[in-house]
């Protein structure tokens, strides 16, 4: 997670707890108000009110304990996840004390169910416990927390502290099972903060917690100053009075009482506490209760900041943020940010484990076809819905035992329990037929078509099994991307050998371009009319040792994706410059060699310049080159294509358009291009021979409109008589095939074409 969100997430954190701090302190604010109100109509219900604000204040503590005790708990149940050591257990505790001691915790213990227990003291220090050597209350809740509940106790004292205390114990829960339990101590004396900080006295009266037994655990006054605690000890209390007070201490109902004591007139209210089984006592004179109206106001802001800035802010907001982050971190380092799906490195993670459990998988990639495109159409927010419109459908085929990730963009991998082959095939396809309309966010009727590539965890052997398998259901992948149409293809022994001819090819290119190993192949081309030789064009083989040959379609892709093609494309046409400059030195006369340029050569900053220099470094007339380019390249920004078409006819090269009709360049794309040539694919002629007659029209009105244009064309792919025949008649200016022959060495091409007559022969 980067530092900003994570800064973001703080302030908005931040924010929410000054909300609850306000909200805290309107709410106190509006009580102590409807206090004052009631205080005109009965001075009974003013000291009831009293005692319910004491009585809330104690219920917010003990929220507030026993949340700070659960979150503690949370911190160790991660730590029983992690797996980690007894003694980073033990660290851990002494880094919750800090916040049990802001909370008022005079003593923290930790019972695991499987382990030592062990005990921070006052004093900081962890040392062993045993549960049977507690006080029977403490012993009581923390069977309580054994059991899944969170529990309190009644205030009790603590022979080994010296002192009253309450306890608290809460369970804790690692994998939604009780793993231990985690209990502390508070001492009363927080009865006595919390009875100060609201004040609700005045002077003369005072305010206390008493046991059920009549114990004072906790007072705003001495046994030395006068008023409630002279009780039991004064003349002017009847017996009844105290045996009413005692039965008082006894029930849960609010009980009041009115009585003389020094010349003055004084109420009291004993009230059950709801959160540790103690009463509230309040005894204040008639007048104490008017005068301290003023003062109730005031401190009840202060009960909010009091609580708020402490208990809550500091402890809750330290460990919530904390946890969050801790989450955070987590599902960054597991899960992908987009979908929520895993990533590769978790999907790693459960592959190894599948191992481990002898378990094999087909892992499946699935792949969008043209993503690129469809976010550029429907705007990043629409395509990215689509992403998780698609994780969610891969979520719903994920059978027990089964998982996925997302890799790439737009590319999920998945780990199908199902081995065979055929299995594999129909549940990809359900799979992708639902998520092709699984998207409101793009148009039904838009297409969105899938590729699938698919390998077994089987046939992975080596000592990195996840690199391997992610190697074959990419390479899987690739050769399913082979088509337009939604595929499924499975790593074979054929992808397993092209993968390794792919490989060969890019560890020894450099080599092979060194040592000559690319050879120039030429294929004349002739005068359909006259059936002279007019030229040639270049192909280039991959001669290894002399003998075995790797052809264009095996090297060519391959050099195009990683970029060798531009040196390649350089290569040849120094190799055609030098053949020609052969044949001049040798007294023959030359034709014009015809070089591929693919599209990454064609837009070299200084591609105009280079070509220029190799035609001058062996003195070759620019015309004796003709370069050609593929429609795809003349469609994708004619105007730039153009531009530089000109500039290489500024300096007397020819450029030709290859395989025109393969794609979709159209006549108006001839009308664009400044082309000297245009050479018909060799399916313009196949169609042309077997099918229809409209196959023919549109064959002649290509060539015508290639006329008009001042175009030379040139049909590829003949092969018979017959072909050569209706090229003639349809007025096409020149022919190449294997009638002719089919692509031989320049030597063989030199004896064979050049001198047999001293010149451009006839056939």
């Amino acid at each position: 997670m980067d530092e900003q969100k994570i800064q973001s997430n703080l302030k908005k954190l931040a924010v929410v707890f000054i909300v609850v701090f306000l909200l805290i302190g309107g709410v106190s604010h509006y009580l102590f108000q409807s206090v004052t109100n009631l205080y005109e109509e009965s001075i009974q219900g003013r000291l009831a009110e009293r005692a319910v604000q004491y009585n809330k204040s104690f219920v917010f503590k003990m929220n507030a304990d026993l949340q700070t005790l659960r979150a503690m708990a949370c911190m160790l149940a991660d730590a029983t996840i992690q797996d980690i050591t007894p003694k980073g257990t033990e660290y851990l505790l002494w880094n919750l004390w800090d916040a049990g001691k802001a909370a008022d915790f005079v003593r923290l213990c930790y019972f695991p169910l499987n382990g030592e227990s062990v005990q921070l003291n006052p004093q900081g220090q962890l040392v062993p416990l045993q549960l049977e050597d507690e006080t029977e209350e403490m012993q009581y809740i923390i069977q309580q927390a054994m059991e899944g509940k969170s529990y309190c106790s009644q205030a009790f004292y603590d022979p080994v502290l010296g002192y009253n205390t309450l306890g608290y114990a809460t369970p804790i829960l690692t994998g939604g099972k009780i793993s231990g339990v985690l209990a502390c101590s508070v001492s009363t004396k927080s009865y006595a903060n919390i009875l100060s900080s609201v004040g609700s006295v005045s002077d003369g009266g005072a305010a206390a917690v008493l046991s059920e037994d009549g114990k004072v655990l906790a007072s705003t006054r001495t046994y030395q100053t006068e008023g409630f605690y002279e009780l039991e000890e004064s003349d002017d209390l009847n017996d009844d009075l105290r045996d009413q007070l005692a039965q008082a201490l006894l029930t849960d109902d609010t009980q009041f009482f009115k009585f003389e004591m020094n010349g003055l007139t004084f109420y009291a209210c004993v009230m059950a506490m709801d959160a540790y089984s103690d009463n509230i006592v309040i005894v204040d004179t008639d007048q104490g209760i008017s005068d301290a109206v003023s003062g109730m106001v005031y401190n009840a802001r202060m009960i909010g900041v009091l609580f708020a800035g402490t208990s809550l802010l500091f402890v809750m907001a330290a460990l919530l943020m904390n946890r969050r982050y801790h989450i955070r971190l987590r599902q960054s380092a597991y899960h992908d940010r987009l979908t929520g799906a895993y990533n590769r490195h978790k999907f790693f993670q459960l592959l190894d484990r599948s191992r481990k459990k002898n378990m094999e998988y087909t892992a499946a990639a699935i792949n969008i076809r043209k993503f690129k495109y469809i976010n550029e159409l429907f705007s990043p927010d629409r395509s990215n819905q689509l992403l998780k419109d698609i994780c969610n459908v891969l979520k719903s085929h994920m059978e027990a035992g089964e998982f996925f990730c997302r890799d790439t963009a737009d590319t999920f991998v998945l780990a199908l329990k199902t081995l065979d082959q055929e299995a594999v095939s129909q549940r990809l396809e359900c799979i992708c037929e639902e998520a092709c309309h699984c998207s409101p966010s793009i148009p039904s009727n838009y297409p969105i078509v899938f590729y699938c590539g698919c390998a077994s965890t089987v046939d992975c052997v080596s000592k990195s099994p996840n690199e391997e398998l992610m190697s074959h259901v990419m390479l899987a992948l690739s050769n399913a991307k082979q088509t337009q149409r939604a595929n499924i293809a499975f790593y074979d022994a054929s992808i397993h050998e092209k993968e390794k001819m792919q490989n060969y090819i890019e560890n020894h290119m450099e080599a092979a371009l060194q040592n000559g190993e690319f050879q120039m192949y030429l294929q004349p081309k002739m005068d359909l009319q006259s059936g002279k030789l007019s030229g040639a064009e270049a192909l280039v083989r991959w001669i290894l040792g002399g003998k075995q040959i790797i052809f264009p379609d095996q090297f060519i892709p391959v050099f195009e994706r990683n970029g060798f093609c531009i040196q390649l494309d350089y290569y040849m046409v120094e190799q055609a410059c030098k053949q020609i400059r052969s044949w001049m030195d040798a007294g023959l006369s030359p034709v014009p060699i015809s070089v591929n340029q693919t599209k990454l050569l064609f837009y070299e900053e200084n591609y105009v310049e280079r070509i220029c220099a190799i035609a001058q470094r062996y003195d070759v007339a620019s015309s004796f080159i003709v370069l050609e380019i593929l429609e795809g390249l003349a469609l994708e920004n004619p105007e730039q294509v153009s531009q530089k078409i000109r500039q290489l006819h500024d300096h007397g090269f020819r450029v030709s358009m290859d395989d025109f009709g393969s794609g979709y360049a159209s006549l108006t794309t001839l009308s664009q291009l400044p082309i000297d040539e245009l050479k018909l694919d060799r399916s313009f002629l196949l169609q042309a021979d077997h099918s229809t007659e409209n196959n023919r029209k549109i064959l002649e009105v290509v060539i015508e409109a290639a006329k008009r244009l001042k175009i030379s064309t040139v049909a590829e792919g003949i092969e018979t008589a017959d072909h050569v025949q209706m090229m003639q008649e349809m007025h096409c200016d020149y022919g190449q095939g294997y009638y002719y022959s089919k692509p031989i060495s320049a030597e063989e091409f030199t004896k064979s074409f050049l001198e047999a007559e001293k010149g451009p022969v006839s056939l």
